[in-house]
């Protein structure tokens, strides 16, 4: 039977879904362990809220694996309010992308172009797919997560085209928008997302194509983007270099970054559940989310 810790390690180290799927995990850890059997309250409430910040702290570019965790944890009562703040939380989580869906709507038609994998964009999609008439998918290397966004369109009929990242500028004239999904918004509306991301930003930019962000509010960090290259590494999450370079070269230096930072100034919307948000949106969740996590970590 797989533990609690085991649980959480899967969390921390899983390179093949979204942070969508992630916060799911997250959550359900939360609410199953509020639900185990113990004999004191107390040490109930102690192993929750080192789990808690186990997790909040497993994946330092999704912020709505700590976002998930503040409000959960954040819920005053004991571990049976918990795990109902959680099963509330999840039902939220779960019903977010049929909003963002109706805000989307008129953004979303013809040529499209996104690269990697996202499930929020996925459902989105799906729920566009007669207005769609193309969608170009750029395969999100070392791991290739585009592929199986390219095979999940293809099985809803979408017409896809799949293209190495390096390709996209040759196709994006093509394209009437661009749409990926996002791993954390940082407060000032910047984004991390899947490595890649910010040089299609840039690109869409030069040709003057529409490029749009579909999220959850939960994804909203009170983080800021350090000036600083090292401390910035640790949202950017740098695994083993063999994904990119099976048999090591001589003196060649692989680095493997598996996030990256769009500008917000890249950004021509942030849609979510609740409509479109502006710079000052983005600013009210993000101090919402710092009281969660100071009091997750500090109280």
């Amino acid at each position: 039977m797989t533990t609690i810790e085991q649980r959480i390690e899967a969390v921390r180290n899983d390179r093949e879904h979204g942070s969508r799927w992630l916060v799911r995990q997250t959550i359900n850890i939360l609410h199953d362990l509020a639900q185990e059997q113990m004999e004191s309250q107390e040490e109930h409430m102690q192993r929750l809220l080192v789990a808690g910040r186990t997790l909040a702290q497993a994946r330092p570019a999704m912020a709505a694996l700590s976002g998930a965790v503040g409000r959960i944890l954040n819920t005053q009562g004991g571990p049976q309010v918990i795990a109902q703040a959680a099963e509330q939380l999840l039902h939220d989580y779960n019903t977010a992308t049929a909003r963002i869906t109706q805000y989307a709507q008129p953004y979303l038609s013809g040529c499209l172009m996104t690269c990697s994998i996202s499930g929020t964009v996925l459902d989105v999609l799906n729920a566009h797919r007669q207005q769609i008439t193309q969608m170009i998918v750029l395969e999100g290397r070392p791991r290739y997560e585009g592929r199986e966004m390219a095979r999940a369109l293809s099985s809803q009929h979408f017409p896809v085209t799949l293209l190495t990242d390096a390709q996209a500028d040759i196709f994006l004239p093509q394209c009437q928008a661009v749409v990926v999904g996002a791993d954390s918004i940082l407060a000032n509306g910047d984004v991390l997302n899947k490595a890649g991301t910010a040089l299609l930003a840039y690109a869409a930019r030069g040709h003057n194509i529409p490029f749009y962000v579909l999220s959850e509010t939960l994804k909203i960090s009170p983080q800021t983007w350090p000036n600083d290259f090292q401390q910035a590494q640790v949202f950017l999450e740098e695994k083993e270099p063999e994904e990119v370079l099976e048999q090591p070269l001589p003196g060649v230096t692989v680095r493997n970054f598996y996030f990256d930072h769009t500008l917000n100034a890249l950004i021509s919307k942030v849609i979510t559940e609740r409509g479109i948000l502006t710079i000052t949106d983005i600013t009210d969740f993000a101090i919402a989310a710092e009281k969660d996590a100071y009091a997750l970590f500090e109280g």
